[in-house]
């Protein structure tokens, strides 16, 4: 057995969480939908697109319990953060920077929370889920979350940029000029024969194009490689998955695919500046870090809900 390096550190989930033959019947992939002869696709020379990358982040900063006619009610106070940097020309920076803050409640119930601190107001809006559990209060923030990104990924298509989202985003933007960048490999899609082909692709190559059809939604997928990994890490690593929307049809989905082979490997991260390198892009990275900034100090805001909670 021969041994490779996972190079991602070990407090973060693995990279590379491929557990072995898929389920029969879970996806339907095709991968003769761009091209019958399957071997790799060069990033093309064409010009840099003005492009925006988009991502959102997430903060529970506390859970609460609620008696609610004898009954347990879970929740949390939440808050999210999303926004976008915008790449044209040498020109880079951040835009569209949001924060939202919710008072998640299960079984359906609303309450609004105001919190004074120092001399500002700070408002938790209701939100109300019919589960009941922490899991479902976390999945609701999660979701909420996932609808900010989306919706400033439409709006941000239509003005004719491409759009690159950290994670999934064929669910809500499936007809838009935007590509899901998918950092771990949770799943090979293809059959063996064919997946290998990922390990031996060169920086800004990518594999063709197959579609996967879930029975709920479509979308276009490839895997392209960023970076060159060293001799002792696993032939996988530098590795991303991108996903078009099956909406936009084969051949937008091959001009976004080819764009961002071409884009994409410029914005690789380091380890020296990220510990998820080269998966989480320059771009990605930065725009977390001052969405975090943005979401405020979580201790003071622990306290003044805790306060809030004691009166």
């Amino acid at each position: 057995m021969k041994l490779r390096l996972d190079p991602w550190p070990a407090d973060y989930e693995s990279p590379l969480a491929i557990g072995g033959a898929e389920e029969p019947g879970r996806f339907e992939v095709n991968a003769g939908v761009e091209t019958a002869d399957w071997r790799a696709v060069a990033a093309p020379a064409v010009p840099r697109p003005p492009c925006c990358f988009v991502d959102g982040v997430r903060r529970v900063e506390a859970r609460v319990l609620a008696d609610w006619d004898g009954t347990l009610v879970h929740g949390l106070y939440g808050t999210l953060a999303a926004g976008c940097v915008r790449s044209e020309g040498s020109q880079i920076g951040f835009d569209c920077l949001e924060v939202e803050r919710y008072l998640i409640l299960g079984k359906g119930q609303h309450q609004e929370s105001r919190l004074e601190i120092g001399s500002a107001w700070v408002r938790f809006a209701p939100w109300a889920v019919e589960a009941n559990s922490p899991e479902a209060a976390l999945g609701a923030l999660q979701t909420l979350m996932r609808q900010a990104e989306a919706r400033l990924a439409e709006r941000l298509a239509s003005e004719g940029r491409v759009v690159f989202v950290d994670g999934l985003s064929y669910r809500a933007t499936a007809g838009c000029d935007v590509v899901g960048v998918v950092k771990r490999i949770l799943e090979m899609y293809l059959p063996p024969a064919q997946f290998v082909l990922a390990e031996s692709l060169a920086p800004g190559e990518r594999t063709p194009l197959f579609s996967i059809e879930d029975g709920t939604y479509g979308r276009y997928s490839c895997f392209l490689r960023l970076s060159k990994p060293r001799a002792v890490d696993h032939p996988l690593t530098g590795i991303v998955r991108l996903e078009i929307g099956a909406a936009v049809g084969i051949e937008r989905a091959r001009r976004l695919a080819n764009l961002s082979a071409a884009a994409l490997p410029r914005f690789a991260s380091t380890p020296v500046r990220d510990p998820r390198a080269p998966q989480n892009l320059l771009p990605t990275g930065a725009l977390e870090s001052e969405l975090r900034r943005r979401m405020g100090d979580a201790p003071l805001i622990r306290r003044a809900i805790e306060k809030s909670l004691f009166s």
